[in-house]
């Protein structure tokens, strides 16, 4: 993959991820910011908040008030390279990768070291397993509020419910990858576009599919077309 032929772009991004001192985050750790800035994971609604925009049905959400940061390959890698295991790291490194990669196109080649690493991690995972007393643990229902945070492939996924008296979830709130990288998406999209409006109608579409897909959103996965509109 480190191969293939990319356009030769860089952004300025603000990255988000899941991070922890001892391993590449996936399931556990606190949130960090391309800034240096950190926060707890229940603080989340103090700091992402999602908002409707007039042009679309699709939320976009705001870091601390601003749009346009990134969740996904490119922030974990930049926030937790250090963290790869050996494997993944010389992977990384070969490909040319360097500490940080900022070019959208590039982060298939984040993913495939990532893939490296999970190939790693599972087989410590397998080869440190413990069997444990019992499969499952007995769970009492009771009222409360808890925060979650996952790595998904697309990016940090947040989660958040409210239980009542009778262990039944009475709130729920979702924040996943695709809404946070949505006006992220669109900046890109103006990026590129913008100086390239010379091209061929069909060119110009693709590079518009291409500058998507680079984020994995989800509609991605379904349609599998651009409804490109020209008004010059």
């Amino acid at each position: 993959m480190a191969g293939f032929e990319f356009p030769d772009v860089a952004h300025d991004y603000r990255f988000l991820a899941l991070s922890h001192p001892a391993e590449y985050a996936i399931l556990s750790g606190s949130i960090s910011v391309g800034d240096g800035t950190a926060f707890a994971v229940s603080d989340w609604p103090a700091h992402v908040v999602e908002e409707q925009v007039p042009r679309s049905t699709a939320l976009h959400a705001r870091l601390d008030g601003s749009t346009g940061y990134l969740v996904g390959a490119l922030a974990r890698y930049a926030l937790n390279a250090h963290l790869l295991s050996p494997l993944a790291r010389s992977a990384a490194s070969d490909a040319g990768l360097g500490p940080v990669c900022r070019n959208p196109f590039r982060s298939i080649v984040v993913r495939a070291v990532e893939i490296l690493h999970a190939c790693d991690e599972a087989l410590r995972i397998i080869e440190d397993y413990t069997e444990p007393d019992a499969p499952s643990v007995p769970v009492e229902p009771r009222p409360g509020a808890g925060h979650g945070v996952s790595e998904a492939p697309r990016g940090t996924l947040y989660h958040r419910y409210r239980i009542d008296d009778a262990g039944l979830i009475a709130e729920a709130d979702i924040v996943p990858p695709t809404s946070q990288n949505q006006a992220r998406i669109e900046m890109d999209l103006r990026h590129l576009v913008e100086p390239r409006l010379d091209l061929p109608r069909v060119e110009l579409a693709a590079l518009c599919e291409r500058t998507v897909r680079n984020h994995d959103p989800c509609i991605s996965c379904s349609a599998h077309f651009l409804d490109l509109r020209l008004d010059r």
